[in-house]
């Protein structure tokens, strides 16, 4: 072979080709002896089990689960590498008590948001149920009087009315209770006071029954004072006198046109509904609220730890190159 066609040196000495799976196990060593060392830190900083310290356990729960989720995908992948992905024995013991101490710290937290979240919700019933007993307690004649009318009718203006209303729009419009009756004249305290003088008939008007005092009124002609408790035959007769009866009558003096409701209720106007919530009721829609609070507690956190397992699985495909 002649001196011109000898092979140069650098044509008979071939580059090493790097074996991808060995450089793989060498990053994933030192990737793991960074993560475990930061665990075994982490770890050995574990706060005191004391109720005055449960914002720097919280804290410390947060830092923990950021630590374990950057060591289990890398042991994950060692054991799928055939690498020996172990803490050392003396940091062992500091690891497992701080693993224990999140997932007990963990359960009563869930334990705690729990009770508060029963609490919250028997509060919110309890609420409801006073709510609707306060708006449930209403007569019976309340309720019954939305298929009424009204007629106008010529009426004595000395009868006794159930419902007085003024043709001017302007001026209130006074809606007197089955049972009741409007004075003609107020009483005293209803005149000061410039309110409705209502009552039930042979009773105290509603405004003195409120304060529990004798109702009077002014007798202007005579000047004395006489007790309304009682009613004179004559407007008991006319009170009780059907409407064909009032239309007939006719005051020689002075007849005015007033509106009289007639009312086609069933019920009598004495006894109140009162549709409170039953005390079983109300207990078994606790029970069901807090069933249905822990299956909600439950499902969240099987939920945050499928996230951190998804993560951890997304980090480790996406060092392997996988998208």
């Amino acid at each position: 072979m002649s001196a011109g066609r000898a092979p140069h040196l650098s044509q008979l000495v071939c580059a090493a080709t790097p074996d991808p799976i060995k450089a793989e196990k060498t990053l994933l060593r030192e990737k793991f002896v960074a993560a475990s060392a930061a665990l075994v830190t982490e770890a050995k900083c574990l706060p005191d089990d004391k109720e005055e310290l449960w914002e720097e356990k919280v804290m410390w729960m947060r830092r923990w689960e950021q630590r374990t989720g950057e060591v289990f995908p890398l042991v994950e992948r060692g054991r799928a590498l055939g690498i020996d992905t172990k803490i050392d024995a003396a940091d062992g013991p500091a690891v497992v008590e701080a693993d224990e101490a999140y997932e007990r710290w963990v359960s009563e937290e869930i334990v705690q948001g729990r009770a508060n979240e029963d609490m919250r919700m028997e509060e919110a019933v309890a609420q409801a149920v006073i709510e609707q007993g306060t708006s449930a307690k209403v007569p019976v004649t309340t309720e019954k009087m939305s298929h009424i009318k009204v007629v106008s009718r010529p009426v004595q203006k000395q009868l006794r009315q159930t419902v007085a209303e003024s043709e001017d729009k302007d001026e209130p419009k006074i809606i007197i209770p089955p049972g009741s009756i409007l004075h003609k004249i107020p009483c005293t305290r209803c005149m000061v006071k410039k309110a409705a003088c209502t009552r039930p008939v042979r009773w105290t008007c509603d405004g003195c029954a409120c304060i529990k005092q004798g109702c009077e009124k002014s007798n202007k002609s005579t000047g004395k004072k006489t007790q309304t408790g009682t009613v004179t035959a004559r407007s008991a007769k006319a009170a009780k006198a059907s409407s064909s009866k009032r239309a007939a009558a006719e005051d020689d003096d002075d007849d005015d046109e007033v509106k009289v409701v007639e009312s086609h209720m069933r019920g009598k106007g004495k006894a109140l509904m009162r549709n409170w919530l039953d005390a079983k009721v109300a207990a078994d829609l606790l029970q069901l609220l807090r069933l249905l609070r822990a299956k909600a507690v439950e499902s969240q956190a099987a939920f945050l730890r499928l996230q951190v397992h998804i993560d951890q699985l997304a980090k480790a495909l996406e060092k392997i190159g996988v998208e």
